[in-house]
């Protein structure tokens, strides 16, 4: 019995953190295609399918879509579960590669595919932290964002991968004996790729029991104690439901005092603005920092150093590797070290890794030139990568699933998610344009800012969760006590 639990707590801990994997998927796997589609005047032998400012749009409506989808995603998900809706998220991300590949070049339907990949990563971000945040115990929620966060890194790699085997197989864009058919086929090939995280997590979630919290607030109790039994033991279960019907008897006498005194149940209480509020600062942070546009126009931004486009594939699957160990360290010391103390390393980190990148394209955009340039920038953003992942990466999800009260977790945590989004979708949508405009070093001087905020934002409001049940953590921001 204690093997058949430990079996299924790590089948759910990688097929939920296979989410992931596709989370960032869709929206990544664009950078290795905009040397064949972007406009030809900043991508040398590009197809020229499209131009800047459609690239911006193509780019960020992955995030824009996302926060729309956020904003549905807490209703649909308190509705029809969590297993359900990742389920949805799963096809849906499997079926946007229709509209991108089947119609050559067009740019609405293309905008159709990639709007149907953001709505699947905006449910994927709502629904799997909080899944796992449901079904794990209090010392077991950071291996689970962890691994959520680890997936999602593989999947950059993967999209990484993608790109500089398409590029050694098929041809580069900026190689003159390569054909358009040839580059036609190489830019269809990547988005084809983005098909198969889709489909390996909607497999994987058909064998996943559905959240145990969510099938009690439905009165399903004895479902709910077979879910918790699966993942924790029999006798673990029935303590953890015990401690739920707890907190659920003590919130129904607090409503009814509310009410016997004329008060009502606000949403504008201390227990439910304050971590809904610190939830919301962390994730506007974890956005304005700039990682999706990075993360997205890495490609171009290498080549812009000075690198070729199969060097800058090469140096993107680099940079891409190196956050898979450190997010492994930081799910092994999330649950021992705490959220707090990785989150304040980690965005240190951020703030010299993003002065340090302004700096050289200051050099660069001055004259500097040749291989030790590029390298040099190469090596600024692995720093920026490896940074976040050793803290915002992974401490991210827990401060969403983790901080909101049960009452207000599906509505708040896609409220909170939403912001996130939007904050991202205006980085992305600007980055080009902006670093045209302005050049690399000033966008990113801008953004090493914004990542000492999130350093002042982690050292003095986030408070430490580590080893705490939610209903513990409820109940601290209710009377303020540890």
């Amino acid at each position: 019995m204690v093997d058949k639990v430990k079996r299924y707590a790590l089948y759910l801990l990688v097929i939920a953190g296979c989410g992931g994997l596709l989370f960032d998927f869709g929206g990544t796997i664009i950078g290795p295609a905009l040397p064949y589609i972007g406009p030809v005047d900043e991508n040398p032998g590009s197809l020229g399918l499209f131009t800047t400012a459609q690239v911006s749009h193509l780019s960020s409506a992955v995030v824009m879509c996302a926060a729309i989808a956020c904003l549905a995603a807490g209703w649909l998900t308190e509705k029809f579960g969590r297993k359900m809706m990742m389920l949805a998220s799963a096809a849906v991300a499997a079926l946007a590669c229709l509209p991108i590949c089947l119609f050559e070049g067009n740019y609405p339907m293309f905008f159709v595919g990639r709007a149907m990949q953001g709505v699947a990563a905006g449910v994927i971000g709502v629904v799997v932290p909080m899944y796992l945040a449901e079904c794990l115990d209090a010392n077991s929620r950071g291996k689970g964002a962890g691994m959520f966060q680890l997936l999602d890194f593989i999947g950059i790699t993967f999209c990484s991968i993608v790109g500089l085997v398409v590029v050694h197989a098929i041809g580069a864009a900026d190689d003159a004996a390569v054909s358009a058919a040839r580059k036609s086929l190489a830019w269809k090939t990547i988005f084809w790729s983005s098909a198969v995280p889709a489909v390996l997590f909607f497999l994987g979630a058909l064998g996943l029991k559905e959240s145990p919290r969510w099938l009690y607030r439905r009165g399903r109790k004895d479902e709910a104690l077979e879910a918790l039994a699966a993942n924790n033991g029999e006798a673990k279960a029935k303590e953890i439901l015990s401690e739920m019907v707890a907190a659920d008897e003590a919130e129904a006498a607090e409503k009814a005092a509310l009410k016997a005194a004329a008060k009502g149940d606000s949403i504008f209480q201390r227990k439910y603005v304050l971590p809904f509020s610190i939830s919301l600062a962390v994730l506007i942070c974890n956005q304005a920092i700039g990682f999706n546009a990075i993360q997205y126009f890495s490609i171009p931004m290498f080549m812009k150093a000075g690198l070729s486009q199969a060097t800058a594939n090469a140096a993107n699957f680099i940079v891409w590797l190196v956050p898979i160990p450190i997010t492994a360290l930081a799910l092994w010391l999330v649950d021992r070290s705490g959220r707090k103390t990785l989150l304040k390393i980690g965005t240190m980190g951020m703030v010299i890794a993003l002065a340090g990148v302004a700096t050289m394209f200051l050099f660069i955009e001055r004259g500097m030139t040749g291989a030790v340039a590029g390298w040099t920038t190469v090596a600024g953003i692995a720093l920026f990568v490896a940074s976040f992942s050793i803290g915002p990466g992974v401490v991210v999800w827990l401060a969403l699933s983790e901080l909101m009260p049960g009452r207000i977790r599906a509505n708040g945590m896609a409220i909170a998610l939403f912001v996130n989004q939007m904050v991202a979708f205006a980085i992305a949508d600007a980055f080009l344009p902006w670093q045209k405009a302005c050049g690399y070093s000033v966008v990113f001087y801008c953004l090493a800012f914004a990542a000492f905020l999130y350093f002042l934002t982690a050292a003095f409001l986030l408070p430490e969760t580590k080893g705490r049940t939610l209903e513990e953590i409820e109940e601290y921001f209710k009377t303020g006590r540890p």
